[in-house]
């Protein structure tokens, strides 16, 4: 026969299991044929954040890793002045009016190569917005992110932040966002 205390806990846990399940995203979570939309209010900007049709960021193939070379030093190893790397990417979404505003957020990595310094550097990441199919750019941007590697020290990480990237609400489930490193032309939106 169970104690009190351990139909407590046997209640307890049973409803915190619920509860994460409720609350997780992807496979597993609990829907309950709810199709409404769950939202908040962030406090910061004052707007809804969408916690359902934040579209995911991915990254295209070659747009992971990004090498700087010395000038004229192209393809050789020895006048390599830094390589960076995108080791996670992710998203916050919020709602105003009739558009949907993503914050995209990237973390990486960068190592200084046989031709680098300490000192400052720009890394060329662009943010776009593609719709699903057509592969029509709803929204596009490259930004010159200053990072710097730090004396005495070859590598450092960086945290890049791209929060005005505003679409139409109506686009919102079909698009895709790419993000990645891109020496190409400047803004597209």
């Amino acid at each position: 026969m169970l104690s009190v205390n351990s139909v407590r806990i046997l209640v307890f846990l049973s409803l915190a299991a619920v509860v994460a399940g409720c609350s997780s995203s992807g496979v597993g979570g609990l829907n309950l044929g709810q199709k409404k939309q769950q939202t908040d209010v962030d406090p910061k900007l004052g707007a809804k954040v969408v916690q359902g049709s934040c579209p995911r960021v991915e990254l295209r193939d070659g747009t992971a890793n990004f090498t700087k070379y010395a000038r004229g030093g192209e393809d050789d190893r020895e006048k390599v002045t830094y390589q960076a790397s995108i080791s996670d990417s992710t998203r916050q979404c919020s709602v105003t009016g009739d558009q949907l505003t993503i914050n995209v957020v990237v973390a990486g990595r960068v190592l200084a190569g046989p031709a680098g310094k300490a000192g400052p550097l720009k890394l060329p990441i662009r943010v776009a917005v593609l719709e699903k199919g057509s592969n029509e750019v709803i929204f596009s941007e490259l930004t010159q992110f200053e990072t710097s590697l730090p004396e005495g020290n070859p590598t450092t990480q960086f945290l890049f932040n791209k929060p005005d990237v505003v679409i139409p609400i109506t686009a919102s489930r079909s698009v895709r966002i790419f993000v990645g490193f891109d020496e190409g032309p400047g803004k597209k939106s």
